[in-house]
């Protein structure tokens, strides 16, 4: 179900995708990300598609709403205007005003969920999220809750351009990522079996949890139905193999190292 957006406030100061603040009905402000993107509306499916499942293992993922902008609020302002932005459904993350990215000075000894980061690099290898070890504009580090917030899932699943044959080819391998965004989250989440909870869950998801997650996607969005089909498929081809992947990462974590040392 959308929302609908109410005010227009400012664009962001950055972004590949452009996105711009916007007030909903529901009283809070959103980081809305368009249809016509110049990347394309697959980036919004791969957004709604992942904070669903990602909210499904219970991860700190930034929540989403599909947000309706009307014409009327479009012709109030020339920015809008003049971007071409068409009347319909988008898509919007709640806006975290204080959040900032891991890209800054972040203590992260004084958060409060770091236990989920292990969760994190399970869920990033699942659903292909290639670039959030590399890139710490993808975390949030929301000051006044001391946590960290999961958000921009733009290349999830090869990126925004939907493909069912790539899917079919990539359904049986899964690529090991590691960068210096995950390697900030060894110290607190090292362990005898790290990964061990969240490969688990991600084992046991069924089809009818991710035909849920790739459920409603508006029309205006023009996913087809095939390539909703490819990436279900995808999704639970993929579950059998995260745990085999994980494992090539045991070398950078020294108590998990050291148990298969021993």
């Amino acid at each position: 179900m959308s929302i609908l957006a109410v005010q227009y406030i400012r664009p962001m100061d950055d972004g590949w995708t452009l996105p711009h603040l916007f007030k909903c009905e529901d009283g809070q402000t959103y980081v809305v990300k368009f249809i016509n993107n110049r990347s394309g509306s697959g980036i919004l499916a791969n957004e709604l598609i992942a904070y669903r499942l990602g909210k499904w293992l219970g991860l700190p993922i930034a929540p989403y709403r599909i947000i309706q902008i009307t014409r009327d609020l479009v012709d109030m302002f020339p920015v809008l205007k003049s971007m071409d932005i068409p009347a319909g459904l988008h898509l919007g993350s709640l806006y975290f005003e204080q959040g900032t990215t891991l890209l800054g000075e972040v203590n992260l000894a004084l958060c409060k969920n770091l236990h989920h980061a292990a969760g994190m690099i399970v869920f990033d290898h699942w659903i292909n999220n290639w670039d959030r070890h590399v890139a710490g504009s993808n975390l949030l580090y929301v000051p006044d809750q001391r946590k960290i917030q999961m958000i921009d899932h733009s290349d999830a699943f090869f990126g925004p351009y939907w493909d069912q044959e790539e899917f079919m080819d990539d359904s049986d391998r899964m690529d090991v990522f590691w960068g210096p965004i995950y390697e900030m989250f060894v110290p607190y989440i090292d362990s005898p079996d790290p990964f061990g909870h969240y490969v688990s869950l991600v084992e046991k998801v069924s089809e009818k949890v991710v035909i849920q997650a790739v459920k409603g996607l508006p029309k205006q969005w023009n996913i087809s139905r095939e390539d909703v089909t490819g990436l279900i498929d995808f999704l639970l081809c993929r579950r059998s193999l995260v745990r085999g992947a994980l494992d090539e990462l045991r070398d950078y974590f020294p108590i998990w190292r050291q148990e298969d040392d021993n």
